[in-house]
């Protein structure tokens, strides 16, 4: 990265993509101080360790959090990790998150985490793109991991991309599990490994793909599209056997592991 920052704010869900993003963040920049912010029962209890500063919080807290990032001179921050859809539902805001989310039309992550951005904005904090950092996780076009694809899934990998594109469009859900051209499941709140498990079952383990994607116009300060080990052993578990991303807009976690998974469980990965 080109600029020159001197403190980071993370703000962490759950899952590998916050470590992830600090030792890239600390790599690409020694000497980088950072400011992390979790939540109780979603953030890694780890975490902490690697960050110069580090306070807990409950999910649907504002105030505080925002007040811990600026009392340690927090400009920018990254929002990382997911929280589970679950929580995002059965929200305990404060008062003032509660007055902004009874302005809001629609609730779904994206609005959610935006509502938030917002008011990090008006609290002089910018909360910079999630893949800021990150340009080494970020696979291009072509085959990552496992065997090389045949010529049927190369066409289902090309249909469940089109599908997927679509469905995130309609701001349904960023994946779907095809089969032989026909659509098993389609991503919905519950999220991607929900919707692996009931796809899978549908076409009963044999010649599944998971097809995954960003949205079209994609806000790419939250919500981008992961894959890693947690991803790949969901698949696994359910029998899938190709795994098609889309090239440039997806974060690839734990790359050697799920490198490692791929080629023991014969899961064709690769991005299109």
């Amino acid at each position: 990265m080109s600029e020159q920052r001197t403190i980071l704010g993370i703000v962490a869900g759950s899952g590998a993509y916050p470590e992830t993003l600090i030792r890239a963040a600390r790599r690409m920049q020694p000497g980088l101080t950072i400011c992390g912010v979790g939540f109780r029962g979603e953030t890694g209890e780890t975490l902490a360790e690697l960050c110069d500063s580090f306070e807990w919080f409950r999910v649907g807290q504002l105030v505080k959090p925002l007040r811990f990032l600026l009392k340690n001179g927090v400009r920018e921050c990254v929002m990382t990790g997911q929280i589970a859809p679950k929580n995002l539902f059965n929200l305990r805001p404060d008062l003032r998150a509660l007055i902004l989310l009874s302005r809001l039309k629609r609730r779904n992550a994206e609005t959610i985490f935006g509502m938030v951005a917002d008011e990090a904005a008006r609290e002089g904090i910018t909360v910079l793109p999630a893949n800021t950092y990150m340009d080494d996780h970020i696979p291009q076009s072509g085959h990552i991991a496992g065997p090389q694809p045949d010529k049927r899934q190369l066409e289902d990998a090309a249909y469940g991309i089109s599908i997927a594109k679509e469905v995130s469009r309609l701001d349904i859900g960023q994946s779907v599990i095809v089969r032989h051209g026909t659509v098993l499941a389609v991503e919905g709140y519950e999220g991607t490994n929900e919707c692996i498990k009931r796809g899978a079952a549908l076409g009963r383990g044999k010649h599944v793909t998971l097809a995954k994607v960003s949205k079209p116009s994609h806000d790419m300060r939250f919500d981008i599209p992961c894959v890693g080990e947690h991803t790949l052993l969901t698949c696994i578990e359910a029998g899938v056997e190709q795994i098609v991303i889309e090239a440039h807009n997806t974060i690839l976690l734990q790359e050697n592991r799920v490198a490692e998974l791929c080629k023991k469980h014969k899961i064709t990965l690769h991005a299109m």
